[in-house]
């Protein structure tokens, strides 16, 4: 199955939803929804999967359901993928 694995750190209460962009590796974003009941995880796939224009369906959280740092699964084309975080605007 082809992908990649994106690690990406989740700041919740944000006053909106935005890429912070990447420190050490780390994807960070800010999201403008309460950690409860999984809202954030919701939130965080529906972003992403708008900003690197993937189905929903294709991200997956792979570890770090209840912790800001989370390691995500993104299936489609690496390199196509890739590119698509590279030209992400960051901050």
């Amino acid at each position: 199955m082809d992908g990649i694995k994106l690690n990406i750190k989740v700041i919740p209460n944000a006053s909106k939803c935005e890429i912070v962009g990447f420190v050490d590796n780390i994807l960070k974003i800010r999201l403008n929804v309460p950690p409860v009941d999984g809202k954030a995880n919701e939130k965080c796939i529906k972003f992403l999967s708008k900003l690197l224009d993937v189905p929903k369906t294709s991200i997956s959280i792979i570890s770090g359901e209840k912790s800001r740092l989370k390691v995500l699964f993104i299936k489609g084309d690496p390199e196509e993928l890739n590119k698509k975080l590279s030209t992400l605007k960051i901050l």
